[in-house]
């Protein structure tokens, strides 16, 4: 099977480099391409896989052709491999936020066309992103399995009812960005007390992941595991109070409708 990656940005190299780590995917089936050929070139090389000139070529040697591009440039990309797609029937994979399964196979225009629309996280870089994933109308069980499995090379993937991805995108897409916030945010307050910005990142985001952690593998709800922390009149609860009054749990809600509310306009 070869494996096309039409955009080879951040996500787009987690994904390939992800399943060359995992050994699902060997280096020499991988394909890519992108608009600025110096890096197009540098990845290759640095990867081990094989660059192509244009997408138009992916579609037409792959099985699969990973859309790694912005949603401003998808309606120019699937014009420019239409006709590969309608004679090589490659099963496309797209990352654009707020761009339907039925966008795409209208903005093809292919008969029978096959999409499989998926949304992961910057912590792919990591292996460790959360990705939804959805099939489009032509997809077929084995296409949604074959793309499920790729997914699980940079971290877990979950099926999400496509009426549902904004919402996705709002808690799992756009939140590390607030999670690095809070980490900066606790190292800022140790550093104000006196311990080095350094140290206090390095502690922060330690025990930020061991929290998350606690919360996937205890079964327990994160209002009980707060309480579990918090003794009478303790410095726990003390801080856990000033969070509550100072707005934290509903700025982050309000956070998470302006997501959701921004990709629907960026539907329009």
């Amino acid at each position: 099977m070869k494996i096309g990656f039409i955009g080879a940005g951040n996500m787009g190299s987690a994904i390939f480099g992800g399943l060359i780590k995992s050994g699902r995917v060997q280096k020499e089936d991988i394909y890519i391409t992108r608009r600025n050929k110096e890096a197009l070139a540098a990845q290759a090389e640095q990867y081990g896989v094989n660059a192509l000139e244009s997408g138009k070529a992916a579609a037409e040697k792959c099985d699969v052709v990973f859309l790694a591009v912005k949603p401003a440039m998808l309606k120019d990309v699937i014009s420019e491999i239409r006709s590969a797609v309608k004679s090589h029937s490659p099963l496309l994979v797209s990352m654009a936020a707020g761009i339907s399964t039925e966008d795409i196979e209208d903005m093809a225009d292919v008969k029978g066309v096959r999409v499989i629309r998926i949304m992961p996280n910057v912590n792919a870089l990591v292996g460790m992103s959360v990705t939804a994933y959805c099939a489009g109308a032509n997809a077929a069980a084995e296409d949604v399995e074959r793309v499920k499995d790729m997914l699980c090379a940079i971290g877990s993937a979950v099926p999400v009812e496509e009426k549902l991805f904004a919402v996705f995108t709002a808690i799992a897409g756009c939140s590390p960005a607030y999670v690095y916030m809070f980490i900066n945010a606790l190292a800022e307050g140790a550093l104000k007390a006196g311990m080095s910005k350094k140290a206090a990142l390095e502690i922060a985001a330690g025990a930020v992941m061991g929290s998350a952690k606690n919360v996937l593998e205890s079964g327990t709800h994160p209002e009980m595991l707060c309480d579990a922390v918090c003794s009478p009149g303790g410095t726990t609860i003390e801080g856990v109070c000033t969070l509550k009054n100072e707005g934290f749990e509903a700025a982050v809600i309000n956070a998470v409708t302006a997501s959701i509310i921004k990709d629907a306009q960026l539907k329009k």
